[in-house]
């Protein structure tokens, strides 16, 4: 009797090791495939695995032994999830993700989170779908096309990532201005991620999308959150994740930019990267790569432009809502250390993970001096008046080409009456 006592507890510890294996370890569980190829493909942006877990999209990783990084919005007690890759074969292979939930959450309970998932051998796959659990009754009812696999040839030189249009959005006449200026400094690409906006800017955006210029995608964030304008959680502030999600925007357009453009931009429609010495980004980063041959992300100071000054010879849209960025030459100073809110040039294929100022790379990230390019930051503040600025004309140097393109859009779009 002992003996047999002694067999069940050697095999039931021997059972409770392999759980612990297959749990805490590389996880491969092959099943026949269950109903996958009658399964609909996810065509939102942001879909729903429960209330919970948000998966956004997932991108081919070659650059890590060949694995599928999925960008997904999750909740700070999410600690479980799994990658079911949908083999040709007739097999569904369960991998349990690595869960990377970023740190720039800033104390709201759902943040960005990268789900890295290593290929399963021998599975020929083009689809996954996701579990919060290794159970073959999932009720997982969406396939994700795995992005990115194989990876593209560099299509364009420089990319800008805008994110997010939101409150309604309605600066029109500063949105096309910006996407004109991004144009004359080289941007053959801007991708955008809309939550909403008013009818004007919306048809600005489908101008752009019909030239070829801009990449729009949906961005519901306030379908599946509260969403807040503020970027730190503070007690009482009744939001579930911060500044509408940006930092899972700016993820997504990273990998869906990252074999397709040799530089990223990442800023906002109301900054613009603009160089002091160059008259484009291609001569900017051809100088700025040949000084910092082992930099992959430049980070350029903001500059704010606080006030318009009046200026007839520039006010030629007064019937186009927004700000008219020919107007603001006047720069509040920085001042020392303090924080300037820069923003960024990389090389996507050499970054992991962005934050809006900051980005993860395994080589260097170099700070570049005012004297050579600074970030152009056209807002109104009121607090400012023109005793507190100092001239700034680089933007005007711009004119002679900016002017008769931005007309060009506007008597198209918004003729005067």
């Amino acid at each position: 009797m002992w003996t047999s006592a002694r067999y069940i507890f050697c095999t039931m510890s021997v059972f409770a090791g392999l759980a612990v294996m297959f749990y805490y370890n590389h996880i491969e569980f092959k099943h026949p495939k269950m109903r996958s190829q009658k399964l609909p493909i996810a065509t939102d942006t942001i879909t729903a695995l429960d209330n919970r877990t948000f998966i956004i999209s997932p991108y081919y990783e070659p650059r890590l032994s060949q694995s599928v990084r999925v960008i997904a919005i999750i909740h700070v007690s999410v600690k479980e999830l799994y990658c079911i890759f949908h083999c040709s074969s007739n097999q569904n292979v369960f991998v349990r993700a690595k869960i990377n939930l970023h740190d720039d959450r800033f104390g709201f309970p759902y943040g960005t989170a990268d789900l890295l998932c290593a290929e399963p051998s021998g599975c020929d796959y083009t689809y996954m779908s996701f579990s919060s659990t290794i159970s073959i009754n999932t009720g997982q009812d969406l396939l994700f096309e795995v992005k990115n696999r194989p990876p593209q040839s560099i299509s364009s030189n420089f990319t800008v990532c805008i994110s997010t249009l939101f409150a309604n959005y309605s600066n029109v006449l500063q949105m096309i201005q910006s996407i004109e200026m991004y144009k004359i400094l080289g941007a053959s690409k801007v991708t955008i991620y809309k939550t909403n906006c008013s009818q004007d800017v919306d048809k600005v955006l489908r101008h752009y999308i019909d030239e070829g210029t801009l990449e729009v995608v949906p961005w519901p964030i306030d379908r599946h959150f509260q969403t807040s304008d503020k970027w730190h959680y503070f007690e009482g502030l009744n939001a579930e994740i911060g500044y509408y999600g940006q930092t899972a925007s700016l993820n997504d357009c990273l990998y869906r930019n990252m074999y397709k453009s040799k530089f990223l931009l990442i800023n906002d429609i109301d900054e613009i990267i603009l160089p002091i010495k160059d008259q484009d980004w291609s001569s900017l980063m051809e100088n700025l790569q040949n000084k910092y041959p082992n930099t992959s992300v430049f980070r350029f100071e903001s500059h704010l432009f606080p006030i318009p000054v009046n200026n007839s010879g520039f006010d030629l849209w007064p019937h186009v809502p927004g700000v008219n960025i020919l107007t603001y030459h006047l720069r509040s100073p920085n001042k020392g250390n303090n924080f300037n809110a820069p923003k960024m040039v990389m090389n996507p294929r050499d970054v992991f993970q962005t934050s809006i100022h900051l980005a993860s790379t395994p080589k260097q990230t170099t700070n570049i001096r005012e004297d050579t390019a600074i970030l152009f930051h056209c807002k109104m503040r009121n607090k400012y008046t023109v005793k507190d600025l100092v001239p700034h004309d680089r933007l005007m140097s711009y004119n002679l080409s900016l002017v008769p393109n931005v007309d060009k859009v506007i008597q198209e779009l918004f003729p005067q009456q």
